[in-house]
């Protein structure tokens, strides 16, 4: 049998970059396989797509599987978005096609929602529902205790998922419900695809560019920020904010400014004013925004450092990087946590809002350089890494 016959046109439907960067790894893969061919990534607002282009490891992964990034409602006229997302989704109403939408309930419009139904229904198109988070289980057991401990505990609900031929996890379904306190009613099978983003396809691609970036602005030895929210985490916490934690860190990292360069990167939700002046109040030097992917940031790092419990911590460990995260936790999680971090063993130092603490351990990293630990090749239970072949086989069905 000609194995081109079985690809599939492939359309993958993310709102932000946290979705994408889960997906995008599998999707390197599932293009190795043949088991898709022409793919669009389709994002629902047009300011992530500007996003995308602006971090340009994402944007050049797309263009390296065969891909095209596109947006729907381009316009502020609603009468020319409906012609234009009708010209963007126009092969659901004419072939068979697979696609990938990465949150429950992505498709809310009326136009996406019919359209993928239609698809499935008429074309024997198939629907894939990501529900992949990149953290080990007691990470995301603890993140959501963090919440119930302030917003309270909602208490145990059934969540509903119809109309799909897959839903993918990255923990065993028992591990899922357990963690978020749900239970998962579908008709449809579950597919545990691991930890995406150490997937082979995704890590060679990374490491057979990472030198090109590295052309630009960015010179060693550097260490590693992801810049987060600059306000509370959860409305109604009672501990400092963002913008506090950030400018308590920077006080003291300014001291290593002419030894050392500082990395940041923002997230999406990062507001870079706010920022900027943080910066500028602390006279803080020697320092670039990069909107290089963080995978590529963190594998050059001396050490990745966080004001907030990023799962950047996760990534980082995994990839044998020194962790350090500066935390003001609400102490109604406190109790819970007994003093430790959300991300547990990902956390190499976890200093508690303590400058001076902060300020030993930065120093160290800096200036030792044999401060380097051996990092596990797992995430805990139930968190594989797959290779290429468990993913060809867990998608034999399409």
């Amino acid at each position: 049998m000609n194995l081109l016959s079985n690809k599939m046109n492939c359309i993958v439907l993310f709102s932000t970059t946290n979705y994408l960067d889960d997906i995008l790894p599998l999707i390197f893969e599932l293009k190795k396989a043949n088991k898709i061919s022409s793919i669009v990534f389709i994002t629902t607002k047009k300011k992530w797509r500007n996003y995308i282009i602006q971090n340009v490891v994402l944007y050049d992964g797309i263009k390296s599987v065969g891909g095209k990034l596109t947006c729907l409602n381009k316009y502020t006229n609603r009468y020319l978005n409906i012609l234009y997302n009708i010209f963007v989704l126009r092969q659901l109403f004419y072939r068979k096609v697979l696609s990938v939408e990465t949150k429950a309930g992505i498709a809310k419009s009326t136009l996406l929602s019919t359209a993928l139904r239609c698809n499935r229904k008429y074309w024997k198109g198939q629907r894939i529902l990501s529900l992949i988070k990149n953290i080990p289980f007691k990470s995301s057991v603890n993140i959501n205790k963090y919440y119930w401990s302030i917003l309270g505990n909602p208490g145990s609900k059934e969540v509903t998922i119809e109309g799909y031929d897959a839903v993918l996890l990255t923990e065993p379904l028992e591990q899922y419900e357990q963690s978020r306190d749900v239970e998962l009613i579908t008709d449809t099978r579950i597919i545990q695809v691991g930890y995406t983003r150490a997937l082979s396809e995704w890590k060679q691609f990374i490491d057979k560019n990472i030198n090109d970036y590295f052309k630009w602005d960015i010179s060693t030895p550097y260490f590693f920020i992801p810049l987060d929210l600059v306000s509370e985490w959860y409305r109604g916490e009672r501990c400092a904010s963002g913008d506090v934690k950030l400018e308590e860190c920077l006080a003291v990292l300014k001291e290593y400014n002419r030894d050392i360069l500082t990395v940041f990167k923002p997230h999406h939700k990062t507001d870079l004013k706010k920022v900027q002046e943080i910066i500028d109040s602390v006279v803080y030097e020697n320092y670039v925004i990069s909107y290089l992917h963080p995978l590529i940031l963190i594998k050059n790092a001396k050490f990745t450092l966080t004001y907030s419990p990023s799962s950047l911590l996760v990534e980082a460990h995994l990839n044998g990087c020194t962790t350090v995260e500066y935390a003001d936790y609400d102490s109604r999680y406190l109790e819970h946590s007994r003093g430790k971090p959300i991300h547990q063993d990902c956390v190499d130092y976890f200093v508690c809002r303590d400058k001076q603490q902060l300020r030993q351990v930065v120093k160290k990293l800096v200036y030792d350089g044999n401060d380097v630990k051996i990092k596990p090749k797992g995430l805990g239970e139930g968190i594989p890494i797959l290779n290429s072949k468990e993913i060809k086989c867990r998608f034999s069905w399409l």
